[in-house]
C-alpha cells in the first residue's frame, strides 16, 4: 500500500508540473500568474544554475535544492520535476497501451547496458563548453529548454491556429465565448532542431523509455553520478524476490538485471515502478549511509525465471518493423499537419501585414533598394548586453510565449553559431510595447533581468537608423509619418520637406529600440527605418516635455 501511494504521489506531482509549464507555454490569455510560473521554474536545474552565477535569490537555490533531494533519495528530479522526463513517461504510456493491447505482448523493457561513455563524454563536452563560456550545448540538451523549444515552436502555433478555428465555428452559431489570437510568421530554419529532438523524443519514449535520459541529456547524467552515492537506493531484497520479472519488465530506465539481482542506480529515473507491480514487496529503498547489515558475498548468478510461454527478450524482425513503420506513419503525419498549420499561420500573418498598409493610406508603387545596415541582433530590454545574454539564456523560449505583441522570436545566427534559437527582437514581425515588461519578469536564468516600467521607459536597446533613399516620401512624394506618428519617445518626428511634404528626422539619443518605427514602415523589402541593437544596453534620453505657455484651468467649466 505505501509503495502504491508513493507511485501515485509522484504522478500526480509530476503531472501538476507538466500541466502548469505546458500551459506556461501555450496561455494568450494571461490567466497564470507570473509567481505561480517562477514557482515552478526555480527548481528546473540548468536555468536555476546559470540564474546563481547571474543574480542570487531564492530563484538561484533550486539547483541546490536538486542536488540535496538527490543525495537523499536519488534522481527523483527526472519523473516528477522535469517536464521533459515527464513527458517522455507520457508517451510511455501509449506504448504500454500499444504493447499490451495491439500486440498483445507483457514485455516492454528489457535490461540494458550503461551507455557510460557516451552519456559522460556529453557531459564532459557540456561542461568543458560551459566553463568556456559557451552555453552552446546547454541551449541544445538542457532538458526544460528542450521542453520549452518544442511546445512554444511546434505546439504553440498549431494551438493557436485550433483556437482560431475554434473560434470561427463558434462565432458562426453567434457564440462568442472563443475569440481570435493574433499570430505571426515565423522562421523555421530554427523550428528545424526541437521539429528534430522532438522525433528522436517520441522514438526512443514510445520504444526505449528513458533511454534518452539516460545516453544523451547532460542534466540526467550529472544527476545519476550523484545518486551512486545517494543515502536510500533501491534495491532487491534476495529473501523475498521471486524473480517474477514484473520490476524489470516495467523498467522504464531499463537498470533492473535479475540475472544478478543488481539495480544500476545511476540510471535509475525514481519512477517507482518498479516498487508498485512488485506483489512481495521484495523491491524498495534501504539506506546505505547507515545500514546496519553486512554485506554478503556475492551471489550465484540466477537463471531468470519466466512465466507462461512468454519470455522476457523478443527479437522478431517483424515485430520491430512494424513498430518502426507505425512510428514514422505518425511521424510524417505530424509535419505534413505542422507544415499545413503553418501554411495557414504564414497566410494570416501576410494578411495582417497587407491590412496594416492598408490602414496607413499610403500607396507604395515601388520596392526599395538599399539594404538595412544592422550590426547587432536585438536583445530582449534588461538583458543588459549582447555577451551577457547569449553567455546566460539557454533558449528555453518562455519569454517568446508570454511576449504579447509577438515580437520576440527565436533566432537563427543573428548571435552566431553558438547562440542559435535565443531569442531575438524581430522588427518585422511586430514591435515591442512601451509599457510592457513581461519577458523581464518571467526569464528563469537571469538572462533577462527584472525591470519596472520606469526602468523600460528609459532602456535603450538598440538605436534608430535612417535611410532616406528608401522613404516614400523622397522616392515617390508621398505623405506617410506612419514612424514619426508611432514612435512612443518621440526620436522620429517630422520636419518640413518640400511641396508642403514632411519627412522623417531621427533624435537617436531619445530611442529605446522598441521597434515600433521600423514594424510600421510601409516600404518593401527593405525598410525606409529600422533599429540596430546596442551591443551594450544603455539609457536613452527622455524627450524634453514642453511647457504650456499658460496655466490651465483647472476649474470645472460648466
Amino acid at each position: 500500500m505505501r509503495n502504491k501511494l508513493l507511485k501515485w504521489g509522484r504522478v500526480v506531482v509530476s503531472l501538476l508540473f507538466l500541466t502548469v509549464l505546458t500551459w506556461a507555454f501555450l496561455d494568450f490569455s494571461g490567466s497564470l500568474s507570473v509567481a505561480l510560473v517562477n514557482g515552478f521554474t526555480w527548481v528546473q536545474f540548468i536555468p536555476s544554475l546559470l540564474n546563481f552565477l547571474t543574480l542570487f535569490g531564492l530563484a538561484a537555490t533550486g539547483f541546490v535544492v536538486v542536488m540535496a533531494v538527490t543525495l537523499i533519495y536519488g534522481r527523483v528530479y527526472c519523473s516528477t520535476v522535469c517536464p521533459l522526463g515527464v513527458l517522455q513517461d507520457v508517451i510511455s504510456s501509449f506504448s504500454k497501451f500499444y504493447t499490451a493491447k495491439i500486440r498483445k505482448r507483457r514485455n516492454r523493457y528489457r535490461p540494458s547496458e550503461p551507455q557510460n561513455l557516451l552519456r559522460y563524454s556529453i557531459l564532459a563536452v557540456t561542461v568543458l563548453f560551459f566553463l568556456f563560456g559557451s552555453v552552446f550545448f546547454l541551449n541544445l540538451l538542457d532538458p526544460f529548454s528542450l521542453f520549452g523549444k518544442i511546445f512554444s515552436g511546434l505546439v504553440r502555433p498549431v494551438y493557436y491556429g485550433a483556437n482560431n478555428l475554434l473560434a470561427d465555428v463558434f462565432q458562426s452559431f453567434g457564440n462568442y465565448r472563443f475569440y481570435h489570437v493574433e499570430t505571426r510568421s515565423q522562421t523555421l530554419l530554427p523550428l528545424v532542431f526541437p521539429a528534430l529532438m522532438l522525433g528522436v523524443l517520441l522514438w526512443l519514449a514510445f520504444s526505449r523509455g528513458r533511454l534518452y535520459c539516460n545516453t544523451v541529456c547532460p542534466v540526467g547524467t550529472f544527476l545519476g553520478f550523484l545518486s551512486r552515492y545517494s543515502m536510500y537506493r533501491i534495491e532487491i531484497d534476495d529473501a523475498l524476490c521471486n524473480h517474477c520479472a514484473k520490476c524489470s519488465l516495467n523498467c522504464k530506465a531499463e537498470c533492473i538485471d535479475l540475472k544478478s539481482n543488481e539495480i544500476d542506480f545511476s540510471r535509475c529515473v525514481g519512477c517507482f515502478n518498479c516498487l508498485n507491480v512488485c506483489s512481495k514487496q521484495g523491491i524498495g529503498y534501504k539506506n546505505k549511509w547507515f545500514s546496519s547489515e553486512q554485506k554478503a558475498e556475492e551471489k550465484e548468478e540466477k537463471p531468470l525465471i519466466a512465466t507462461g510461454n512468454e519470455t522476457m527478450f523478443s527479437s522478431d524482425p517483424k515485430e520491430n518493423d512494424a513498430g518502426r513503420k507505425g512510428f514514422l506513419f505518425q511521424l510524417v503525419a505530424y509535419v505534413f499537419g505542422y507544415a499545413a498549420a503553418s501554411r495557414a499561420l504564414r497566410s494570416d500573418a501576410f494578411a495582417q501585414d497587407m491590412e496594416r498598409r492598408d490602414d496607413l493610406d499610403v500607396v507604395v508603387t515601388q520596392p526599395s533598394t538599399i539594404p538595412e545596415n544592422k550590426n547587432f541582433a536585438v536583445s530582449p530590454p534588461g538583458s543588459k548586453s549582447l555577451k551577457h545574454f547569449t553567455d546566460t539564456c539557454t533558449a528555453c523560449q518562455l519569454c517568446v510565449s508570454v511576449c504579447p505583441t509577438r515580437v520576440l522570436q527565436p533566432s537563427f545566427l543573428e548571435y552566431g553559431f553558438s547562440g542559435m534559437m535565443q531569442p531575438r527582437l524581430d522588427f518585422h514581425a511586430s514591435f515591442c510595447n512601451f509599457d510592457c515588461i513581461a519577458c523581464t519578469e518571467i526569464c528563469p536564468t537571469g538572462a533577462i533581468l527584472p525591470l519596472t516600467v520606469e526602468e523600460k521607459h528609459v532602456a535603450q536597446i538598440g538605436v534608430v537608423r535612417l535611410e532616406l533613399d528608401n522613404c516614400v516620401v523622397k522616392v515617390e512624394g508621398t505623405a506617410c509619418g506612419a514612424c514619426a506618428e508611432h514612435c512612443p519617445t518621440q526620436a522620429v518626428r517630422m520636419v518640413p520637406y518640400q511641396d508642403g511634404l514632411t519627412i522623417p528626422e531621427i533624435v537617436p539619443e531619445q530611442c529605446i529600440g522598441c521597434g515600433a518605427c521600423e514594424y510600421i514602415c510601409p516600404t518593401r523589402p527593405y525598410r525606409a527605418i529600422y533599429i540596430d541593437g546596442n551591443k551594450v544596453h544603455a539609457q536613452a534620453v527622455p524627450p524634453e516635455i514642453e511647457k504650456l505657455d499658460f496655466e490651465p484651468d483647472d476649474d470645472f467649466p460648466f
